[in-house]
């Protein structure tokens, strides 16, 4: 008979454990604790069923995400702020039972939802800036056809407060990455602003060389040497204008993370014609020590994520360098499961105190720059589960060594 009477706190504790050991850890996924939630109450209270809506920011609606057995077969539109239920929820900011409903058209939204109880999860916390309901778990009756006692209430409330919680920071951590994605595509802006005018001059060359081939073609073609050097250059000029062109769209485009098979060299050489004006105006001499010929450097890697941390860590070399001149060198090799290059610079180098903050996020030494370019190239690398390493010594120079999976 004691046993009989403690059994329900035992219970409680077990839900408790259960759902902390679970749920109390911050989570970005969204839907993965909208499920989870409903789940865990719904089978371990053993109830009719149950589900969750969760507010949706941009439209003010909630949307249910998740629904467990009478719940499961739920129309899913959403509910609005004019809805009664929310309203009264809103007004509450405390768990509901069906009979403590205060008109009809509250009574039918607990009755459309098969709904005995509406948990709201509220948050007051400094990213609403006012009292926001954010998310409604409902469940149905109890199996055993027991009632909600207090000590249920009291127990679902804890519920909703850690509820309250974990949403808040999903919808931080979304916004989070949403604004780490602007900060991406502002980066690249910025960088592609700084070197136009070194893209344009890089451009100009060849097209004039062939605005010349063209107008003297009518009169010069059948001059042998006039033929003779068209046929040598002409296609140099067009592979480095194309060269140039694909690597701007390569760098420009923003898409989801997307691995495949890349050509390292490939991309190095698109970022070097890029660059080209830069490289010229420094007067840095760029020495490329590639893998043999028939010897291919790919990686699984993201082809437009690759040039973005070239173009970072290559026009970083070169600005290192200066216009007092120096040398870059970039070193390709082929090692088991894995590419490496380093790029070395003969800069001023930097100091331990330095090398230390480099990938911190708004960290510059330059007086024009962002901080973020380092960042961002580590994030990208990080992504691809490979790593990015720095040596440098103050006066000699400096190198970055990226090495990145090949399967």
């Amino acid at each position: 008979m004691l046993n009989f009477f403690f059994r329900p706190k035992f219970d409680y504790q077990k839900l408790i454990l259960s759902y902390s050991h679970t749920l109390t850890k911050p989570t970005t996924d969204l839907n993965r604790f909208a499920k989870i939630a409903p789940y865990i109450l719904t089978k371990s209270m053993k109830l009719s069923g149950g589900g969750m809506l969760v507010l949706d920011r941009t439209k003010l609606t909630y949307d249910l995400r998740a629904g467990y057995g009478e719940a499961e077969g739920l129309a899913s539109s959403p509910l609005t702020q004019d809805n009664p239920l929310v309203a009264e929820l809103l007004k509450r900011e405390k768990i509901m039972v069906k009979s403590e409903a205060s008109s009809p058209a509250v009574k039918d939204e607990f009755n459309r939802l098969k709904a005995e109880v509406v948990i709201p999860s509220v948050s007051r916390g400094e990213y609403f800036k006012i009292p926001t309901l954010i998310s409604i778990i409902f469940l149905g009756r109890k199996n055993d056809g027991r009632g909600w006692s207090a000590e249920d209430l009291g127990f679902l409330e804890i519920m909703a407060n850690q509820a309250a919680i974990n949403i808040e920071y999903s919808f931080i951590m979304e916004e989070l990455k949403r604004n780490q994605e602007q900060i991406i595509k502002s980066e690249k802006l910025a960088a592609i602003g700084t070197t136009v005018a070194g893209i344009a001059h890089e451009l100009k060359n060849p097209l004039t060389y062939l605005l010349t081939v063209a107008q003297s073609m009518g009169q010069s073609w059948n001059n042998e040497s006039f033929k003779e050097s068209v046929i040598k250059m002409f296609p140099s000029e067009v592979e480095r204008m194309k060269l140039i062109i694909d690597g701007l769209s390569d760098y420009s485009k923003m898409h989801e993370l997307r691995f495949e098979p890349v050509e390292v060299t490939t991309v190095l050489n698109k970022v070097i014609a890029i660059l080209g004006y830069e490289i010229k105006k420094n007067n840095v001499y760029v020495v490329t020590n590639y893998p043999p010929a028939g010897e291919k450097a790919v990686a699984k890697a993201d082809n437009n994520r690759l040039v973005q941390v070239f173009m970072n860590l290559i026009a970083n070399a070169v600005q290192a360098i200066g216009p007092k001149g120096g040398d870059l060198k970039i070193l390709v090799r082929t090692e088991p499961n894995k590419i490496t290059i380093s790029i070395t610079d003969t800069g001023p180098g930097m100091d331990g105190k330095t090398i230390e903050k480099i990938f911190d996020p708004f960290f510059t030494t330059k007086e024009a720059g962002t901080g973020l370019g380092l960042s961002i190239t580590k994030k990208i690398i990080d992504e691809h589960h490979g790593q990015l390493l720095v040596d440098s010594v103050p006066s000699k120079g400096t190198t970055f060594t990226v090495s990145l999976p090949t399967t």
